[in-house]
């Protein structure tokens, strides 16, 4: 006997519609954007003073810096981010003053460099992942900043002049610091300090270098104010940097060791 097939006229097609899972949404991304920057930008800061910082009291006036030896030192050893380094104190160190640049280096940034100047880029980079420009003195004055225009670059920083008069433009008065965190908090503290916020920077200068396959990779510290290189960089004398071991910083009230 043949099949009959009854049609129903009123019978309406639907089409479901598949969508796709969340994180393949441009929303969703969109959110995730918004949410690192409200954290980068606005919670990071009073979370990891409460969390991690002590409070402090205010910074003194004024803003100079100190020097101090030591004496009868020999060569250490530390890991700092997973690279194991050696390390001579050369002095005792701390600062007063106003940062006026900060420059972080990243892994993405150390792949490029090491293109260009070898593998020793991951040891530097991880060893002292932020360069601290800090000015003291009269220089340091917020008036007198905003006359003065300052970049960085390979780890060098440069400053000119921009515009007005009985400009403070002392090269006593400023350095750049290749900082070394001695601790978790250290380096907290550094992700969430401020240009142009006071601050007050206490460690050792130190020379180090690297081990293993980094054994031929080495840094020296300047100890003494307008220190310049024994060689040129891009045809001009450059002030020697400082390779400060951070084992205190405070700003905003708080203090972090």
């Amino acid at each position: 006997m043949p099949r009959i097939r009854l049609k129903n006229k009123n019978y309406v097609k639907q089409i479901r519609e598949i969508k796709p899972p969340v994180w393949q949404t441009k929303s969703f991304w969109l959110a995730i954007i918004l949410l690192y920057a409200v954290w980068i930008y606005g919670l990071r800061r009073p979370v990891y003073q409460h969390l991690y910082g002590k409070p402090a009291e205010s910074l003194p006036e004024q803003m100079v810096e100190t020097w101090e030896d030591v004496t009868d030192q020999d060569w250490q050893e530390t890991t700092v981010n997973g690279y194991k380094i050696r390390y001579m104190i050369r002095k005792k160190y701390s600062v007063v003053g106003r940062i006026v640049y900060l420059d972080w280096y990243s892994l993405i940034g150390a792949w490029y460099r090491s293109a260009m100047y070898g593998s020793n880029s991951y040891i530097y980079d991880g060893v002292a992942p932020v360069d601290v420009s800090v000015a003291h003195g009269a220089m340091a004055a917020e008036d007198n900043l905003r006359k003065l225009k300052f970049s960085h670059e390979n780890r060098l920083l440069k400053l000119k002049w921009k515009y007005g008069e009985n400009v403070v433009y002392n090269y006593d008065e400023v350095n750049n610091n290749h900082t070394i965190p001695a601790s978790k908090n250290i380096l907290r503290a550094l992700k969430i300090v401020k240009m142009g916020e006071p601050v007050y920077i206490e460690g050792y200068l130190i020379d180090w270098k690297g081990t293993e396959k980094y054994a031929d990779f080495e840094m020296t510290t300047a100890i003494a104010p307008k220190e310049f290189h024994k060689d040129k960089y891009g045809g001009e004398w450059a002030i020697k940097c400082r390779q400060i071991f951070v084992t205190k910083i405070s700003f905003g009230g708080y203090s972090f060791e």
